[in-house]
């Protein structure tokens, strides 16, 4: 354990357990199937099965996926910084090393993530989607059945919603749980400004962001990531044990 380098113990400590970890947001993205299945299948007994084509592009903005999968990452990036830092740094790690190795393990779980996005993608147009018309992943704001574009946007949800959680997970390290509050209510003010703002501006900026479609979706959710991983950064450097 000695001589494995600093931040992939770190690493290590995120990946602890491939079941817990790398296997829990594919198990949800199967749930948000398995419901979409189940809608559709309710939807049935009075319409008939499989649905038309028409009725089938009515799930077109189905949004579970993307929806589903930030619960459980966002208190997956909070439980990392909080159960581990104290871990890490006893086995040697500076503060520098634990984020490095929880990035990276973070990176890890997103890409699995967005992997399995295809491979249920793939799936679903196989089967026809799933025999009966219930469309889970070949939606719109997963790019309309593009496997680069659902692999991209779930990977983004997946970081973004790990690094908020390990944004919100240091500041409660650093300065308690009242400046996570803080935290929180100054996030959502600031998105919900953001909204106010667009509309209020519709006319102006839908020239420009309505050529992007679904990509607003993965941009937006890239950004607000980056955002998250480097205030994480510059607060795990006054993060206590």
């Amino acid at each position: 354990m000695n001589r494995m380098p600093r931040p992939l113990r770190s690493f290590r400590l995120t990946v602890y357990s491939a079941t817990n970890v790398l296997l829990a947001p594919l198990a949800i993205l199967g749930v948000v199937v398995a419901v979409s299945v189940l809608i559709v299948l309710i939807i049935g007994i009075q319409s008939g099965l499989p649905l038309t084509p028409e009725a089938s592009m009515e799930m077109n903005y189905n949004m579970g996926a993307i929806l589903s999968i930030p619960g459980f990452l966002v208190a997956l990036g909070a439980l990392t910084v909080n159960r581990q830092f104290a871990t890490a740094l006893a086995f040697g790690s500076t503060r520098r090393d634990f984020w490095l190795g929880s990035s990276l393990g973070f990176l890890v779980v997103s890409l699995v993530t967005g992997i399995g996005s295809v491979l249920l993608l793939w799936l679903e147009k196989a089967t026809d989607y799933w025999f009966i018309g219930a469309r889970a992943l070949d939606v719109f704001f997963l790019g309309q059945g593009d496997p680069w574009q659902t692999f991209l946007t779930i990977t983004a949800v997946c970081l973004c919603s790990l690094f908020l959680g390990a944004g919100f997970g240091t500041v409660f390290r650093a300065w308690g749980h009242r400046a996570v509050l803080a935290a929180a209510i100054g996030l959502g003010l600031v998105l919900c400004g953001g909204i106010a703002l667009t509309v209020w501006q519709w006319d102006s900026w839908v020239p420009t962001l309505a050529p992007l479609g679904a990509w607003l979706v993965t941009i937006g959710t890239a950004a607000l990531g980056v955002i998250a991983a480097a205030g994480s950064f510059v607060v795990n450097r006054r993060s206590t044990i």
